[in-house]
């Protein structure tokens, strides 16, 4: 539909796509996950997590577009490229009939760099024949723990970042629920891509600045807090705050 009304548009954004789709009304709540559907899910040349759809195609600038025939989708991709016309509501079928007859007549043109690089998967396979995967990692873990050793990663290192990705996947799946900063606000969120999310106030205005996912990288280093100026360096250290310390969002990692 958003093509459809600004045909002048290549592509839109996790955000614009969202609110089009709440706009719609098309479910009388919300379905939980939904964000992850539009930037993850649904994106046929992002690597799969669990759905393999292949409805959206995501472009440099990461916005998305409509999947077409031509496009080259991730390997591990082979779930449907759109809906079945019976598991639409009939007021939508001509926006699908549209889809098959108008959008995906023009093919895309795959781009030959992306098909080289995806034609060259598998090749030097054959040096791993006789190497026992598991000790081959131990090798390479081996010296860690030493603080001396050139080019150490320290396993906290690892350890947060783990945490922090545990603690998106909540984040994610928390996404529009009520939370309250230490003064009793009444806050939500939205999540945009896996780049950050934008907070909203009781009233359901939105805060002018994104909260970006290198501040909150950033503090998941520092958890657990203490205090709200324990990550006063971060962009709206309240609000974040009050996601880091509830237990929906830092579950049992601290």
């Amino acid at each position: 539909m958003l093509h459809q009304e600004r045909p002048e548009r290549t592509s839109f954004s996790a955000a614009e796509i969202l609110d089009r789709l709440e706009r719609e009304k098309a479910h009388p709540e919300r379905r939980a996950g939904v964000q992850a559907h539009i930037y993850l899910h649904n994106v046929a040349n992002v690597r799969p997590n669990a759905a393999r759809y292949r409805l959206f195609y995501r472009l440099a600038d990461g916005t998305y577009r409509l999947y077409r025939p031509g496009d080259t989708p991730h390997p591990d991709r082979r779930g449907k490229t759109k809906p079945l016309s019976e598991d639409l509501p009939q007021r939508y079928r001509n926006v699908l009939d549209w889809y098959e007859t108008n959008y995906c007549a023009v093919q895309s043109k795959s781009s030959p760099s992306l098909d080289r690089i995806l034609s060259a998967r598998g090749l030097g396979q054959e040096i791993w024949t006789d190497m026992e995967s598991d000790s081959f990692v131990e090798e390479l873990r081996s010296g860690w723990d030493d603080p001396s050793r050139e080019g150490h990663n320290p396993p906290d290192k690892l350890l947060s970042s783990k945490r922090s990705e545990n603690a998106w996947k909540r984040v994610i799946e928390n996404a529009g629920k009520v939370f309250s900063t230490k003064n009793g606000k009444r806050i939500t969120y939205r999540v945009e891509g896996n780049s950050g999310l934008w907070f909203y106030n009781k009233d359901g205005k939105r805060i002018n600045k994104r909260l970006w996912r290198g501040d909150f990288d950033k503090a998941i280093e520092r958890c657990p807090l203490q205090k709200v100026t324990d990550i006063s360096d971060c962009f709206d250290s309240s609000y974040l705050f009050a996601l880091l310390t509830d237990e929906r969002i830092r579950g049992n990692d601290w």
